[in-house]
C-alpha cells in the first residue's frame, strides 16, 4: 500500500528478522496513520532537500541524476522489538520505530551512468543537521549509530508528546 509519493507501507514493515523468527510485524491501524504522516513529514522533505542538494553535482568525478532514501528498518511490532534485544541489539524500550515515528535509513546517489553509491552515514547526518538548522527539516531525533561495521542513521518524527520534534542530535557507538 503507498503511503506517499515515494514510499510503501511494504517496505517500512519489512524486516528479515521478523521473517526468520516468523513474527507478525504488521502494525495497527493507529500505526499504518503514523507511518503515513512520518513519510510525508519526514521521509518525503528529507528526500526532496537531499535531491536539491546532490541532484546535478559532481560526486566521485559523477554526475547524481538523483538521490533516493531506503528505509533499512522502519517499523517494529513490540514482539520484534523485544527479540532483538534479546538477539543482543540495543532497540530502546521506548523506540519510535513500535509506533511507527523512526526509521533507520540510507540515502543513495544514482549517478547518471546508473551507477549507484550510499551516501556515508556521516554525511547524511551532518546533511540532516544542515537542513535542521537552516529551518529547512522538523525531527524529533537523528542518532548517527554504529554496531561493530554496522553504521546507520536513525531519524524520527513525532506526532505528540513530551519528544515532539526536540531536533536533538546524538551518536551512538555500540
Amino acid at each position: 500500500m503507498k503511503l506517499t509519493e515515494h514510499f510503501t507501507e511494504e517496505e517500512l514493515i519489512y524486516s528479515a528478522t521478523a521473517q526468520k523468527y516468523n513474527i507478525n510485524n504488521t502494525p495497527p491501524l493507529v500505526h499504518r496513520g503514523t507511518l503515513k504522516h512520518t513519510c510525508k513529514f519526514l521521509f518525503e522533505p528529507l528526500r526532496e532537500l537531499l535531491n536539491i542538494k546532490y541532484k546535478g553535482k559532481i560526486v566521485n568525478g559523477k554526475t547524481v541524476k538523483s538521490v533516493i532514501l531506503n528505509i533499512t528498518s522502519g517499523y517494529r511490532s513490540l514482539a520484534l522489538n523485544n527479540l532483538l534485544r534479546k538477539l543482543g541489539r540495543h532497540p530502546s524500550d521506548k523506540s519510535q520505530h513500535c509506533t511507527g515515528e523512526a526509521g533507520d535509513i540510507e540515502a543513495v546517489l544514482i549517478f547518471t551512468d546508473d551507477s549507484r553509491m550510499v551516501l556515508d552515514y556521516k554525511k547524511l547526518f551532518n546533511d540532516i543537521k544542515e537542513f535542521v538548522a537552516a529551518g529547512k527539516l522538523s525531527i524529533d531525533q537523528c542518532i548517527q549509530e554504529k554496531d561493530g561495521n554496522d553504521k546507520w542513521v536513525h531519524i524520527s518524527y513525532s506526532i505528540l508528546g513530551s519528544t515532539k520534534n526536540r531536533n536533538q542530535f546524538l551518536t551512538l557507538n555500540y
